[in-house]
């Protein structure tokens, strides 16, 4: 796409997609990533999407945060956030609570509450499973991620960046069905 940075087009045309298990050689520097799934793996909108490889571009993430308003910096890289991503759980993963809600039915996903935390219990080895099967990483190194994901939020779809696209049917939905269900993981965990 004309316009965009060095590592938006990184991103959107990466060298190669990295498997699930491999997380691991992503840098421990600053950067954004691009999570890519097999086409039709999940219900999502019917759209045009990025693609590489035979895999569409569905969510993009960043690592450090941006800084706050009083400058406190995040000390976080795109390594271990890829980790969070790929084998941690859903209380530690934004993506795996979104994609454990679109895929329970399918994978028999139950959210609940875990020791005080909320997730997918022994189901996360199973949404681990399909994510090793079905999805893709790539990364860029950059100083300041958050503007590079902004210009990618603006220029491309990526439907399971709910937060920035709150204006979207599809994100109001998995958004509130998010909410719906860890209160009722909540409410049964009392």
């Amino acid at each position: 796409m004309p316009g965009l940075s060095f590592s938006a087009e990184r991103i959107l045309n990466p060298r190669e997609l990295t498997r699930v298990f491999d997380v691991g050689t992503a840098p421990k520097e600053g950067g954004i990533y691009a999570w890519w799934f097999t086409p039709g793996a999940l219900r999502v909108p019917a759209r045009e999407y990025a693609t590489t490889d035979g895999f569409d571009l569905l969510y993009t993430g960043i690592s450090p945060r941006k800084p706050t308003a009083a400058g406190k910096a995040s000390t976080g890289n795109v390594r271990s956030r890829l980790r969070s991503h790929a084998k941690r759980d859903a209380s530690w993963s934004t993506l795996r609570l979104s994609l454990g809600i679109l895929l329970a039915d399918d994978l028999g996903l139950t959210l609940a509450l875990h020791a005080g935390r909320v997730h997918w219990g022994t189901g996360e080895a199973v949404l681990t499973g399909w994510m090793q099967r079905h999805a893709r990483v790539s990364w860029v190194r950059d100083p300041a991620p958050w503007i590079v994901e902004d210009e990618l939020l603006a220029a491309s779809n990526v439907p399971l960046n709910i937060d920035q696209h709150l204006h979207d049917p599809f994100s109001r939905e998995l958004t509130q069905r998010r909410i719906d269900a860890k209160a009722a993981a909540r409410s049964e965990g009392l």
